[in-house]
Protein backbone atom coordinates (compact mmCIF):
# COMPACT_ATOMS: atom_id res chain seq x y z
CA UNK A 1 0.00 0.00 0.00
CA UNK A 2 2.73 2.47 0.67
CA UNK A 3 4.23 2.15 -2.38
CA UNK A 4 0.97 4.82 -3.94
CA UNK A 5 2.00 7.44 -1.82
CA UNK A 6 3.66 10.75 -3.53
CA UNK A 7 6.95 9.70 -3.31
CA UNK A 8 10.56 12.12 -2.09
CA UNK A 9 11.23 11.59 -5.76
CA UNK A 10 8.36 12.85 -7.18
CA UNK A 11 8.49 15.91 -5.56
CA UNK A 12 11.81 17.15 -6.43
CA UNK A 13 10.35 17.13 -10.03
CA UNK A 14 8.90 20.27 -9.20
CA UNK A 15 11.36 22.86 -8.99
CA UNK A 16 9.72 25.72 -9.40
CA UNK A 17 6.90 27.93 -7.60
CA UNK A 18 5.15 31.47 -8.29
CA UNK A 19 6.42 34.18 -7.32
CA UNK A 20 3.57 35.78 -7.55
CA UNK A 21 1.14 33.83 -5.55
CA UNK A 22 3.96 33.16 -2.68
CA UNK A 23 3.11 37.04 -1.81
CA UNK A 24 -0.13 35.52 -0.74
CA UNK A 25 -0.99 36.49 3.05
CA UNK A 26 -1.32 34.06 5.60
CA UNK A 27 -4.65 34.30 8.05
CA UNK A 28 -5.12 32.81 11.42
CA UNK A 29 -7.97 30.39 11.73
CA UNK A 30 -10.28 30.72 14.28
CA UNK A 31 -10.36 28.99 17.34
CA UNK A 32 -14.20 28.51 17.44
CA UNK A 33 -16.51 29.27 14.02
CA UNK A 34 -19.60 28.14 12.96
CA UNK A 35 -18.02 26.52 9.70
CA UNK A 36 -13.99 26.55 10.56
CA UNK A 37 -12.39 25.30 13.82
CA UNK A 38 -8.99 25.91 14.13
CA UNK A 39 -7.69 24.23 16.67
CA UNK A 40 -4.02 22.50 17.47
CA UNK A 41 -3.60 18.81 18.51
CA UNK A 42 -0.45 18.55 20.18
CA UNK A 43 2.74 16.37 19.27
CA UNK A 44 5.78 16.20 19.26
CA UNK A 45 5.81 20.08 20.07
CA UNK A 46 4.87 21.20 17.31
CA UNK A 47 3.03 24.46 18.31
CA UNK A 48 4.25 27.32 16.49
CA UNK A 49 4.57 30.97 17.73
CA UNK A 50 1.17 31.61 19.30
CA UNK A 51 -2.48 29.42 19.60
CA UNK A 52 -4.21 29.91 16.34
CA UNK A 53 -3.06 27.84 13.42
CA UNK A 54 -1.95 29.68 10.10
CA UNK A 55 -2.55 29.26 6.61
CA UNK A 56 -2.58 30.73 3.27
CA UNK A 57 -5.81 33.33 2.41
CA UNK A 58 -6.97 30.92 -0.47
CA UNK A 59 -6.34 27.81 2.25
CA UNK A 60 -8.85 29.33 4.09
CA UNK A 61 -11.38 30.52 1.78
CA UNK A 62 -11.18 27.06 0.40
CA UNK A 63 -11.63 25.77 4.07
CA UNK A 64 -14.63 27.67 4.28
CA UNK A 65 -16.44 26.55 1.14
CA UNK A 66 -15.68 23.08 2.50
CA UNK A 67 -17.63 23.68 5.75
CA UNK A 68 -20.28 24.81 3.55
CA UNK A 69 -20.35 21.59 1.52
CA UNK A 70 -20.13 19.86 4.87
CA UNK A 71 -23.72 21.63 6.18
CA UNK A 72 -25.44 20.97 3.67
CA UNK A 73 -24.85 16.84 4.22
CA UNK A 74 -25.19 17.34 8.46
CA UNK A 75 -26.14 20.92 9.76
CA UNK A 76 -23.79 20.33 13.26
CA UNK A 77 -20.84 19.22 11.09
CA UNK A 78 -17.50 22.16 10.08
CA UNK A 79 -14.29 21.72 9.08
CA UNK A 80 -11.45 21.29 11.91
CA UNK A 81 -8.14 21.50 11.34
CA UNK A 82 -5.68 20.94 14.07
CA UNK A 83 -2.17 21.69 12.01
CA UNK A 84 -0.89 24.24 9.10
CA UNK A 85 1.74 26.06 9.13
CA UNK A 86 4.98 24.31 10.45
CA UNK A 87 8.43 26.54 10.99
CA UNK A 88 11.08 25.36 9.12
CA UNK A 89 13.40 24.66 11.85
CA UNK A 90 10.89 22.11 13.15
CA UNK A 91 10.38 20.86 9.97
CA UNK A 92 14.73 20.23 9.73
CA UNK A 93 14.73 19.17 13.58
CA UNK A 94 12.17 16.10 13.60
CA UNK A 95 13.98 15.44 9.72
CA UNK A 96 17.10 15.08 11.01
CA UNK A 97 15.68 13.11 14.58
CA UNK A 98 14.88 10.25 12.59
CA UNK A 99 17.75 10.73 9.98
CA UNK A 100 19.94 10.19 12.81
CA UNK A 101 18.13 7.02 13.51
CA UNK A 102 17.90 5.23 10.55
CA UNK A 103 21.52 6.16 8.49
CA UNK A 104 23.44 3.18 9.43
CA UNK A 105 20.39 1.17 7.69
CA UNK A 106 20.76 2.49 4.66
CA UNK A 107 23.48 2.03 2.28
CA UNK A 108 21.38 4.48 -0.76
CA UNK A 109 20.42 7.58 0.04
CA UNK A 110 17.51 8.10 -2.33
CA UNK A 111 16.07 4.88 -0.32
CA UNK A 112 16.64 6.60 3.15
CA UNK A 113 15.23 9.59 2.24
CA UNK A 114 11.75 7.70 0.85
CA UNK A 115 11.34 6.01 3.79
CA UNK A 116 11.78 9.08 6.22
CA UNK A 117 9.53 10.88 3.71
CA UNK A 118 6.82 8.38 4.77
CA UNK A 119 6.98 9.41 8.07
CA UNK A 120 8.10 13.12 7.96
CA UNK A 121 8.41 15.00 4.56
CA UNK A 122 11.88 15.94 3.40
CA UNK A 123 12.16 19.58 4.39
CA UNK A 124 13.51 20.27 0.55
CA UNK A 125 9.41 19.38 -0.56
CA UNK A 126 7.74 19.65 2.73
CA UNK A 127 4.20 21.65 2.29
CA UNK A 128 3.20 22.84 5.54
CA UNK A 129 6.20 25.60 5.61
CA UNK A 130 4.38 27.06 2.62
CA UNK A 131 0.91 27.53 4.67
CA UNK A 132 -0.83 25.58 2.05
CA UNK A 133 -1.51 21.94 3.58
CA UNK A 134 -3.60 21.40 6.69
CA UNK A 135 -4.42 18.28 8.70
CA UNK A 136 -8.25 18.52 8.69
CA UNK A 137 -10.81 15.96 9.87
CA UNK A 138 -14.64 16.50 10.45
CA UNK A 139 -16.04 17.78 13.67
CA UNK A 140 -19.48 17.03 15.03
CA UNK A 141 -20.33 20.17 16.95
CA UNK A 142 -23.54 18.53 18.70
CA UNK A 143 -21.52 15.70 19.79
CA UNK A 144 -18.28 17.52 20.40
CA UNK A 145 -16.29 15.00 18.72
CA UNK A 146 -14.40 14.31 15.74
CA UNK A 147 -16.20 11.83 13.93
CA UNK A 148 -14.96 8.46 13.11
CA UNK A 149 -12.36 7.94 10.85
CA UNK A 150 -10.57 4.57 11.96
CA UNK A 151 -7.58 6.38 13.88
CA UNK A 152 -6.74 9.02 15.91
CA UNK A 153 -5.78 12.22 13.77
CA UNK A 154 -2.20 12.70 13.51
CA UNK A 155 -1.36 8.89 15.16
CA UNK A 156 1.47 7.80 12.89
CA UNK A 157 2.07 4.49 15.28
CA UNK A 158 -0.30 2.14 12.92
CA UNK A 159 -0.81 1.64 9.41
CA UNK A 160 -4.89 2.42 10.03
CA UNK A 161 -3.46 6.14 8.84
CA UNK A 162 -3.42 5.21 5.59
CA UNK A 163 -6.45 6.27 3.81
CA UNK A 164 -7.15 2.69 2.16
CA UNK A 165 -6.80 0.93 4.88
CA UNK A 166 -9.02 -2.30 5.70
CA UNK A 167 -9.17 -2.49 9.14
CA UNK A 168 -11.11 0.14 10.06
CA UNK A 169 -15.43 0.17 10.39
CA UNK A 170 -17.33 1.36 6.80
CA UNK A 171 -18.30 4.21 9.05
CA UNK A 172 -15.21 5.45 9.31
CA UNK A 173 -14.40 4.53 5.45
CA UNK A 174 -17.54 6.21 4.56
CA UNK A 175 -16.35 9.50 6.67
CA UNK A 176 -13.15 9.33 4.69
CA UNK A 177 -14.56 9.07 1.72
CA UNK A 178 -16.82 12.39 2.56
CA UNK A 179 -13.98 14.70 3.40
CA UNK A 180 -11.65 13.50 0.72
CA UNK A 181 -14.43 14.10 -1.84
CA UNK A 182 -14.93 17.51 -0.62
CA UNK A 183 -11.38 18.96 0.00
CA UNK A 184 -11.10 18.15 -3.92
CA UNK A 185 -13.87 19.40 -5.12
CA UNK A 186 -12.33 22.57 -3.09
CA UNK A 187 -8.75 21.75 -5.51
CA UNK A 188 -7.01 20.18 -2.43
CA UNK A 189 -4.39 17.49 -3.20
CA UNK A 190 -4.89 14.18 -0.38
CA UNK A 191 -1.77 12.40 0.39
CA UNK A 192 -2.74 8.61 1.45
CA UNK A 193 -0.50 7.81 3.59
CA UNK A 194 -2.28 10.17 5.92
CA UNK A 195 -6.20 10.41 5.91
CA UNK A 196 -6.19 14.03 7.21
CA UNK A 197 -3.93 15.20 5.50
CA UNK A 198 -4.29 17.52 2.23
CA UNK A 199 -2.83 20.22 0.97
CA UNK A 200 -3.27 23.16 -1.47
CA UNK A 201 -0.32 25.00 -3.89
CA UNK A 202 3.18 22.88 -2.58
CA UNK A 203 4.44 20.60 -4.38
CA UNK A 204 2.50 17.83 -3.44
CA UNK A 205 -0.43 19.57 -4.86
CA UNK A 206 1.46 20.50 -7.70
CA UNK A 207 2.87 17.04 -8.68
CA UNK A 208 -0.65 15.69 -7.82
CA UNK A 209 -2.50 17.84 -10.33
CA UNK A 210 0.05 17.85 -12.97
CA UNK A 211 1.46 21.46 -12.59
CA UNK A 212 4.38 22.82 -13.35
CA UNK A 213 5.35 24.68 -10.35
CA UNK A 214 3.92 25.13 -6.96
CA UNK A 215 2.24 28.53 -6.39
CA UNK A 216 3.80 28.84 -2.72
CA UNK A 217 7.09 28.76 -1.79
CA UNK A 218 8.39 27.33 2.03
CA UNK A 219 8.37 30.53 4.22
CA UNK A 220 9.87 31.68 7.96
CA UNK A 221 7.91 31.87 10.31
CA UNK A 222 8.55 35.59 10.99
CA UNK A 223 6.69 36.61 7.67
CA UNK A 224 3.84 35.42 9.38
CA UNK A 225 4.37 36.36 13.38
CA UNK A 226 7.05 38.55 13.67
CA UNK A 227 10.56 38.93 13.62
CA UNK A 228 10.13 39.50 17.69
CA UNK A 229 8.10 37.24 18.52
CA UNK A 230 10.34 34.39 16.43
CA UNK A 231 13.88 35.20 18.19
CA UNK A 232 15.16 31.83 19.47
Amino acid sequence: MANNFVRYEDLITIEEYDEKTDKEEFVLLPLEDDLVIGRYQERRNMLEYGHQIAVRKTVYEKLINVAKDLKEINANYKVIVVYGFRDMKKQERYFNEILEEVKENFQDEMEMYEYIHEKIAVPLVSGHPTGGAVDAAIYDSKENRILDFGSEILDYSTTQCYYEADDISEEAKNNRKILRRIMMKEGFAPYDGEWWHFSYGDKEWAFYYDKEKALYNQVEASRIFGEEKCIS
